[in-house]
């Protein structure tokens, strides 16, 4: 018969024994470290007790983390064969939740979550997926402050403060708060030097600030203590940037053979690093259709059925890249006709709008991308990501003005990209001459 137990954080759980709640207090530990197995510890976890609701709740979390109708379907197949009578009140919460989040609706599973951390500031489970739908939302605003509400309830002795402040640090970073997060940022690294989120949110500070040669020396040191992380692909990719706006295409380029695209891995959370390098390096100059072609046949089954615009948008990059526009217009065609209300959002606001503008661009259509880019940039929050993935946007827009000869608007997106970011100057002016532009045509 289950009973309440207190987790690592004081948290309570129902569970039938004190073995299931240590093993899923690991599992949720995994997961805001971003490193050991989660999945392993959560399916150890329900088979130590088949009655632990919230083990069998957190493993469709887990499924939907994965943004793919498979991963969908078994979170759903999972929820339904849970007994809401037998649910505590933390229990009722995260239920709420991961069924909005399964039924596309995570906006709603956001709210459920806070109401979690009203009732219990310490749910590490809540605040992590919280902070993770917000960024998926590209809300950036909640991305901080659903960490910055809870904080007084973690004082610095209680296992997973450094975990928190590295949350608080991505938040702080994503609204331009950079002093800040770095500080958070670096306490929690003091405190635990593998934490990957926190080294992920300093990589953010780096990037946003222009300081390219300390942020890829940063990441090159600290490589081992987050290497072997399930997230490390994306730390890979923000060095492979830094290269890349020192205008070392090399190093970005090795970076993607290895260590970003030795596994083949398609997971989207991979796949999306994978085609954003791609895309850049292109811009840049660099051939990557032989690259390309591979990325995109390796992805093919992932794009038939959407449930994140902010993947498709990436596999539309690869498949653009590797000249098969078809496929392309494929993608573009199944976002219309779209019916859970996230995604559609998110698709009508701006997603749709910027799968046409690569779309166009990659087809030898830079007027076209130039019309759907130029009044995208305030909304393309709408499709998620952070700051840095979505740049993308900006350096495309002056791609397609140097293609499309449009040197006044060359000129004046350069201008605004070096006041905002003065040292990515060089990058800036090369990409320009790189698709055809002049430099002479950057003079005022």
């Amino acid at each position: 018969m289950a009973k309440s137990f207190a987790d690592r954080w004081g948290v309570p759980v129902r569970a039938g024994s004190a073995e299931a709640v240590t093993r899923l207090d690991q599992a949720i530990e995994d997961l805001a470290a971003l490193a050991g197995n989660p999945i392993a510890e959560a399916e150890a976890a329900v088979a130590a007790d088949d009655g632990l609701v919230l083990g069998h709740i957190y493993r469709a979390y887990l499924a939907l983390y994965g943004t793919t109708p498979e991963g969908v379907a078994t979170a759903a197949g999972i929820l339904k064969t849970l007994d809401e009578a037998v649910m505590g009140e933390r229990e009722a919460h995260h239920m709420r939740a991961a069924r909005s989040w399964a039924e596309g609706d995570w906006e709603a599973a956001a709210r459920s979550l806070e109401r979690a951390l009203l009732c219990h500031p310490r749910d590490l489970l809540a605040l992590k997926v919280a902070q993770d739908l917000y960024f998926f939302l590209g809300n950036r605003l909640e991305l901080r402050d659903v960490a910055a509400r809870v904080l007084p309830a973690w004082p610095r002795d209680l296992p997973g403060w450094g975990y928190v402040q590295g949350i608080y640090a991505f938040g702080l970073e994503e609204n331009a708060d950079y002093r800040q997060a770095e500080s958070r940022a670096r306490a929690a690294l003091d405190h635990n030097r593998r934490d990957v989120w926190s080294v992920h949110a300093l990589a953010h500070v780096f990037e946003m600030e222009g300081s390219q040669r300390a942020g890829a020396d940063f990441l090159a040191t600290s490589a081992g203590d987050w290497s072997g992380s399930y997230f490390a692909v994306h730390n890979w990719w923000h060095k492979g940037l830094f290269h890349l706006e020192l205008e070392e295409t090399g190093e970005a380029l090795a970076l993607y053979d290895s260590p970003i695209r030795a596994r083949r891995s398609t997971e989207w959370l991979d796949v999306v690093d994978a085609a954003a390098l791609l895309w850049r390096l292109s811009l840049f100059g660099a051939d990557v259709t032989e690259r390309a072609a591979q990325l995109a046949a390796d992805i093919d089954d992932l794009v038939s059925e959407p449930v994140y615009i902010f993947n498709d948008w990436h596999a539309l990059m690869a498949f653009g890249l590797a000249g098969d526009h078809a496929r392309a217009e494929r993608v573009i065609l199944a976002n219309r006709h779209l019916t859970a209300p996230t995604n559609r959002a998110a698709a009508a606001r701006a997603g749709l709008d910027l799968l046409e503008a690569f779309s166009a661009l990659a087809a030898g259509r830079p007027e076209r991308a130039i019309d759907l880019l130029i009044d995208i940039r305030p909304r393309a929050n709408a499709v998620g990501g952070s700051h840095a993935q979505r740049d993308v946007i900006d350096l495309t827009l002056i791609a397609a003005a140097a293609r499309a000869g449009d040197d006044s608007l060359a000129r004046a997106l350069v201008t605004e990209r070096v006041a905002r970011k003065p040292s990515a100057e060089a990058s800036a002016r090369r990409l320009v001459t790189e698709n055809g532009g002049s430099a002479g045509a950057l003079s005022w």
